[in-house]
């Protein structure tokens, strides 16, 4: 017998349609029939516009019965589910992947003591007191994306966290009258695992809580291969924020970037950039790979691709995406401008321009 169920959208929606009966009875057959260990479990009612959360109770209490290891749960946008006391306390995951769903722990709650992966994406946190202490020893993976009340979130981890994928932070206080201070919680967690990190993906909401000092005093990034970034060219923080976490990783390979530009204060990005100790203090002599998606092509955004060509004397390949519509000339001129922006690295020598149906896609090899 299998030991992985997988509930996917197009199953759950395909027995919603014919009756909500059906549905429940069905995956509650296929649970009372599976009299093995499950090891993986995946319910994605995110189709469905609301399933009973009795069922699904009763479905998460089956699962972490039979010894799940991997559990991931993606409930309907609109929900308020609230995660039963059984899937927090499940000593035997190992994996825990939740798509909007409420994040309020047990009392007492241990933390995942054996948990390697996480992926909380439109989580609402809700404390039981003052602080939801996450502890997990064994964290590898950790993927937090789009979260609220994430100031009441404090998680601990060792020395093997390896992969930090993604911060992305709405703000919200639960308790107008008193004060949570979200930065400072995130910040220790990305300072505290900088000298393990591997890969690093950071969105745009995780800048706005970030300061270029912050990073510059903070560990280098010595382990990181991979940096993937979201970037607001057209704010003066963020950008500088983002060439110093560049500069704090003097072994990275490969860097993405998904770039826009607001008008917030695009001058004074400028003229930072602009600025020629802001070349000078930048080398990146293991960056082989770069790949910058972008709406629109910015001033600020062709100033940043034309000085990472003069600080990656390494670089095989960097591909410019822009998504924004071009006619031919416009294209034309792009290209000459980034076929005459000085390049360190001798093997940049030719720009292919290929178009789709959504982008144009600038490869430089």
């Amino acid at each position: 017998m299998l030991s992985n169920l997988q509930l996917n959208k197009a199953f759950c929606y395909k027995l919603a349609v014919k009756s909500r009966s059906v549905f429940k009875e069905t995956v509650e057959t296929i649970l009372l029939l599976h009299l093995v260990a499950i090891v993986k479990f995946n319910l994605d009612v995110s189709g469905l516009c609301r399933s009973s959360y009795g069922h699904i109770d009763r479905w998460m209490l089956n699962v972490t019965r039979n010894d799940v290891k991997e559990l991931y749960l993606h409930m309907s946008d609109n929900s308020s589910y609230k995660l039963p006391s059984y899937v927090l306390n499940c000593p035997t995951l190992k994996k825990l992947e939740l798509f909007n769903c409420v994040f309020k722990p047990p009392n007492p709650f241990v933390g995942f003591r054996h948990l390697i992966t996480i992926r909380l994406e439109s989580i609402t946190f809700v404390p039981t007191t003052e602080f939801i202490v996450i502890n997990c020893p064994l964290l590898v993976n950790l993927a937090l994306l789009d979260c609220r009340g994430t100031q009441y979130l404090k998680i601990v981890v060792s020395s093997r966290l390896e992969y930090l994928l993604q911060l992305e932070i709405d703000k919200v206080v639960d308790n107008p009258n008193q004060e949570h201070d979200e930065g400072s919680t995130l910040e220790k967690l990305l300072l505290s695992v900088a000298a393990t990190l591997e890969f690093l993906l950071m969105g745009l909401g995780y800048f706005e809580l970030l300061t270029a000092d912050t990073i510059h005093k903070g560990p280098p990034f010595t382990c990181l291969q991979e940096l993937s970034l979201g970037i607001d060219f057209g704010k003066l923080s963020q950008t500088t924020c983002a060439l110093q976490l560049i500069k704090s990783c003097p072994n990275f390979s490969k860097l993405q970037i998904w770039g826009c530009a607001s008008r917030d204060s695009a001058e004074a990005v400028l003229n930072y950039l602009k600025r020629p100790i802001t070349c000078l203090d930048l080398r990146l002599n293991e960056l082989k790979y770069v790949g910058i998606s972008s709406h629109e092509c910015s001033k600020t955004e062709l100033l940043f691709v034309k000085l990472l060509f003069a600080c990656t004397p390494s670089l095989v390949r960097m591909c410019y995406e822009q998504q924004k519509p071009f006619d031919s000339s416009d294209e034309r001129k792009l290209t000459r401008k980034l076929m005459c922006f000085s390049r360190a690295s001798p093997s940049i020598f030719r720009i292919r321009r290929l178009r789709t149906t959504t982008c144009i896609a600038y490869i430089m090899v």
